[in-house]
């Protein structure tokens, strides 16, 4: 699955330069340090790498381009923690560096030549620099940005409204049958359990009467059917999301009326 856009292009030509200019600066800067700045004890080389990609990251920011500003700042982390000592400029660590740079330069030339924005294809490299800093490998949908303004179809006809203690038992019902049906899927490995969950994110669904509010559990209901359908692997990934789902659950019970981003964003992917 991507999330490529119609994008426009003017704002990026616009700033572009700027960025090249200051991504070659780092480069230039990552190889000074590393060829005496380092061994002296002097960061200052290392510090003019990181204040010129920081320089190209706040372009991209206004540019509005969400996964490659993601994967710069993540660059920059890396930077940072070499600066810092917590991380060892091993050639290995300054080649994922250098290739960090350079990966985003050619995807910013690809976008000016038409290319769709489709961060995705940053992945690997996004990976690489997680791995240099030592954290875990950060899933996918960390780089997929859709667009979260396009909302549920309309309903050919609307459930009598629910409010007050109503709603809030039904909710409440509905939460207790997800969690059943989820402990059945947990416990079995299989499909058992998932007609359960998604007979109570339905009616979880039907209970919102605003586009905003339905838009997560609408979109909970195509997770259920993929998995339903054997369209979604039986990881953990997929058994996180669904406790997360379980936790949305509670929070909409307690007056929560809006979804975090990121479990949207991970929702769809």
């Amino acid at each position: 699955m991507n999330n490529a856009a119609e994008l426009d292009i003017g704002p990026l030509s616009w700033v572009k330069g700027e960025i090249d200019l200051a991504l070659e600066r780092a480069a230039e800067a990552l190889d000074r340090h590393r060829a005496d700045g380092a061994q002296e004890g002097d960061s200052s080389h290392l510090k003019s790498a990181r204040n010129n990609l920081h320089q190209a990251h706040g372009a991209l920011s206004i540019v509005g381009l969400d996964g490659v500003t993601q994967f710069s700042d993540a660059l920059e982390q890396l930077l940072k923690a070499v600066e810092e000592g917590s991380v060892v400029l091993t050639p290995a660590v300054a080649e994922t560096a250098q290739h960090g740079l350079s990966a985003i330069r050619h995807y910013l030339d690809d976008l000016v030549n038409g290319q769709p924005d489709q961060p995705l294809k940053l992945l690997p490299a996004y990976r690489a620099v997680a791995a240099a800093r030592g954290l875990p490998e950060p899933p996918p949908s960390e780089l997929f940005f859709p667009d979260m303004s396009l909302r549920p179809p309309r309903r050919e006809q609307e459930p009598p409204p629910l409010s007050g203690d109503a709603l809030l038992g039904h909710l409440r019902a509905a939460r207790a049958g997800f969690e059943h049906g989820l402990l059945k899927w947990l416990r079995d490995g299989d499909a058992v359990g998932i007609p359960e969950m998604r007979q109570a994110v339905a009616s979880i669904e039907l209970s919102q009467a605003q586009a905003g509010g339905r838009a997560f559990w609408w979109i909970a209901l195509g997770v259920l059917d993929a998995m339903a359908a054997g369209g979604l692997p039986n990881d953990l990934s997929v058994k996180r999301l669904c406790a997360r789902v379980d936790i949305q659950m509670k929070r909409l019970s307690e007056g929560a009326r809006t979804v975090d981003e990121r479990l949207m964003r991970d929702a769809l992917y």
